[in-house]
């Protein structure tokens, strides 16, 4: 199957944490919107041959923690189907694209990061949900899982759980030859999982998702400092691309490992959103030699219909510089 292909090489290429691989180009599908991110993938010239993962957000964990279950499409309640799963499946599988399970713990219907819902799950019922995500993976044939579980606020005490949870599920699909891959929040000071959790998964995940969008850009000098508490890392500019793929490299990771979230609703941000335009953006990353992850594939800001952006992309994947030697510890 294309996944173990694809997962076998990545986990070939892991003897070094320094050595430099293709890096990935991961774009998501959100269960609301299907049949514009569909419309957006049909109409949009370069986007099947850029992207390498497409991730499904069609999954939640279940009420008893055991399972997962079809998310909702919208506020009534009415779920995603094993329709939709084959369409996205099918397309991206005629293209060469990994398609990725993304379960995670929001919906239409919750209007939250339910992370009590999550923690049930993953530590409760670690074993019952580690087999029904594989299970569901297998039943619809896709190359693996991405973990989007998301706790907004201080879930310290869940660390080591959630480490135990990666390790077990990636021991598992290691042995599949899939793919794990987990979202993580872009500060070590705040929420779960968060960068400061990133050396836990090191040798366990293929890749991390960090998932500041519109918030990360080559230029910021932002600080960052969580409510009640001091700036984060000191003051340090933490929403760089350079800072965030130098956290990385110094947590163990190889730094096509380390996939920096690009907002696909704007065609420019950063500097009160008066920022670069996405080439600009895109160039960035690819001279640092990271992967990118977009959210989402509606891709509806005009910039991100554009060949040009599509030729950025694959330059990226295929040139990808070595800009990222200058950040090593």
């Amino acid at each position: 199957m294309r996944g173990k292909t694809l997962a076998g090489l990545a986990l070939a290429a892991a003897g070094s944490a320094w050595a430099q691989a293709a890096p990935p180009v991961i774009g998501w599908v959100p269960p609301y919107a299907m049949n514009e991110s569909m419309q957006a993938l049909e109409a949009t010239p370069g986007v099947g041959s850029a992207l390498t993962r497409i991730g499904l957000q069609f999954w939640n964990p279940s009420a008893d923690g055991k399972g997962v279950v079809f998310a909702p499409v919208d506020k009534s309640g009415r779920q995603v189907i094993a329709d939709d799963v084959r369409r996205f499946r099918d397309w991206a599988r005629r293209r060469h694209i990994a398609v990725l399970l993304t379960v995670y713990n929001n919906s239409q219907v919750i209007g939250h990061w339910d992370w009590a819902l999550a923690r049930h799950a993953f530590v409760d019922q670690r074993a019952d949900f580690t087999q029904a995500l594989v299970a569901e993976m297998e039943k619809h044939q896709l190359d693996g899982i991405d973990l989007d579980l998301e706790g907004e606020g201080d879930f310290t005490p869940d660390r080591e759980a959630y480490a135990l949870f990666v390790d077990v599920l990636s021991r598992i699909l290691k042995a599949k030859g899939k793919l794990l891959t987990v979202d993580s929040f872009h500060s070590p000071c705040a929420n779960a999982p968060n960068m400061s959790w990133w050396r836990d998964w090191a040798g366990r995940v293929d890749a991390i998702h960090s998932m500041g969008y519109a918030d990360l850009y080559e230029g910021s000098i932002e600080r960052f400092a969580p409510a009640g508490q001091p700036a984060c890392e000191g003051g340090a500019p933490i929403f760089k691309y350079s800072w965030q793929l130098q956290y990385g490299l110094k947590a163990g990771y190889r730094v096509d490992q380390i996939v920096l979230g690009l907002p696909t609703w704007v065609d420019s941000w950063g500097s009160g959103g008066q920022g670069p335009a996405v080439l600009s953006h895109l160039n960035e990353v690819r001279e640092l030699g990271a992967g990118v992850a977009l959210w989402d594939l509606q891709l509806s800001a005009p910039g991100w219909r554009a060949p040009e952006t599509w030729d950025a992309v694959r330059a990226l994947r295929e040139r990808p510089g070595t800009g990222w030697q200058r950040l090593q510890p």
